[in-house]
């Protein structure tokens, strides 16, 4: 004979009705998508993805080129800067002989 504790012991192995409930049903199934769908909205994020790496890439490659062409202007102010440091330097042994002069 079947007693209490045995009941308890199968509902605890055996899905009860209301635990049969919890599952999806045929209905149920059509809120979700399919194979086809899901392979479409894969392609579909894969081409996005391309994208926006492909112009990624651009922009750091613009990026890129317009700090090199700021760097070789900055260059050439500093080769042309060092050019006259002599002349400068030149002026202000000029300028301390002319105070010695003008000064005594």
């Amino acid at each position: 004979m079947i007693t209490d504790v045995d009941i308890k012991k199968m509902k605890r192995v055996f899905a009860t009705k209301d635990d049969l409930k919890n599952f999806v049903t045929k209905d149920d199934s059509k809120r979700f998508a399919t194979k086809d769908q899901l392979s479409d909205t894969t392609k579909e994020l894969v081409d996005l993805i391309y994208s926006v790496r492909t112009e990624l890439k651009e922009d750091l490659v613009n990026f890129k080129d317009s700090i090199l062409t700021e760097i070789i202007k900055l260059r050439e102010d500093v080769a042309v800067v060092i050019g006259y440091r002599d002349l400068i330097e030149d002026h202000d042994k000029r300028i301390e002989k002319i105070e010695t002069v003008v000064y005594q």
